[in-house]
């Protein structure tokens, strides 16, 4: 096709989100029309299949595109207040504080009742998964994109591991809305204290070891006291259900 500019580095998947909505407010791309396959969108955009899986993904949950198995990625009808207020959101959630707080909360909440569940609830294969995501992050020095997916990927694990469908799409959610902000979080904490490298890793190990023997109030705790300490270090706040 040829429509679409090269991508630069920084926050990929984001960039390749707002071209292709921008394409879709100025009519560009209209409702009913096919996008091109990962591989083509990937050569004409300059970047890797992840990022454009990644931008596809949140253009889907933010209503913009629809997948359609075996025909492909197609432009929905969308109104300009559909267009606009998904992507106020992705900005606000880069530069507004208040936004950031409020997702680490929300993550507080339900990632501390994911742990409680998965403790109770998780099976050998759980365990492997948590585990394999775990040596990942052990590996992954130093700072770096993969460290940070391999600590998704634990967390995703223990979500999984708690048998809630819901529970677990809404984490899906928040992974391809806020990848980025993640990495992002684990970054700065990894910058601004000393050994945090080693402070992370036995957090996760600890709600590791707490699943892993079945104690759910200890895996909450964990939990929670892993998030707890993003809050307190990026903005000065300690939630008071923390018990750390």
């Amino acid at each position: 096709m040829g429509r679409f500019e090269r991508i630069a580095n920084q926050r990929i998947y984001q960039q390749i989100v707002d071209q292709i909505s921008r394409m879709i407010r100025d009519g560009s791309l209209k409702p009913g029309d096919r996008l091109p396959p990962e591989r083509q969108l990937a050569e004409e955009f300059g970047v890797s299949r992840a990022a454009v899986r990644e931008a596809l993904s949140a253009l889907g949950l933010m209503g913009l595109v629809e997948v359609r198995q075996g025909e492909g990625t197609f432009v929905r009808s969308v109104s300009e207040e559909g267009l606009v207020a998904p992507m106020a959101l992705f900005l606000a959630m880069e530069r507004d504080q208040a936004i950031g707080l409020e997702l680490l909360e929300v993550r507080s909440a339900l990632e501390g009742e994911a742990a409680y569940l998965a403790a109770q609830r998780r099976e050998p294969e759980d365990l492997l998964e948590m585990e394999a995501a775990y040596d990942l992050m052990k590996k992954e020095r130093p700072i770096g994109n993969e460290a940070s997916d391999a600590d998704w990927r634990f967390h995703h694990a223990v979500a999984s591991a708690a048998n809630n469908g819901l529970l677990l799409n809404i984490m899906r959610t928040l992974s391809e809305y806020m990848q980025e902000g993640i990495r992002d979080y684990r970054q700065r904490l990894l910058e601004r204290i000393p050994n945090m490298e080693q402070i992370l890793l036995d957090e996760h190990q600890a709600i590791l070891d707490a699943i892993r023997d079945r104690r759910p109030e200890d895996a909450n705790d964990a939990m929670r006291a892993h998030i707890d300490r993003v809050k307190r270090t990026l903005y000065g706040v300690k939630s008071p259900s923390s018990s750390t």
